[in-house]
């Protein structure tokens, strides 16, 4: 009678406790995770260099290579990944990566333009 009154409490137990949500995936994230930057200058090549080791510490690099921001899109952006946790971004690093994005994005392309009306100022 204990090991089945056991077994029931054990099972209610089991049965209300929720599953743990995954983070959805990114749709950029799949993309791909490296660039040919032979072409670019030699200054871009060495910030795509920096960009690779300190973007990809929190997210895949495909992320940073798949969003097609425009300049002040992206500046945004790197302001916002300075002040994450653990991101090791400094400001002269932020600098350098975001002239390296402002670059690429210079390319060709559609740009994708967040409205900066819309987002709040401590992210500005």
């Amino acid at each position: 009678m204990i090991g089945t009154a056991t077994g029931f409490v054990l099972a209610l137990s089991v049965s209300a406790v929720k599953p743990v949500e995954q983070a959805k995936r990114d749709p950029r994230d799949t993309g791909p995770q490296v660039i040919d930057v032979s072409s670019y200058p030699e200054i871009n090549q060495r910030q795509y260099a920096l960009l690779s080791v300190k973007c990809s510490k929190c997210h895949p690099l495909a992320r940073s290579i798949g969003s097609n921001f425009d300049a002040a899109t992206w500046k945004l952006y790197m302001k916002r990944m300075m002040r994450r946790p653990n991101a090791g971004v400094t400001e002269d690093q932020a600098r350098e990566i975001y002239d390296f994005l402002k670059y690429r994005s210079s390319l060709g392309g559609p740009k994708i333009h967040k409205n900066i009306s819309t987002i709040p100022d401590n992210l500005k």
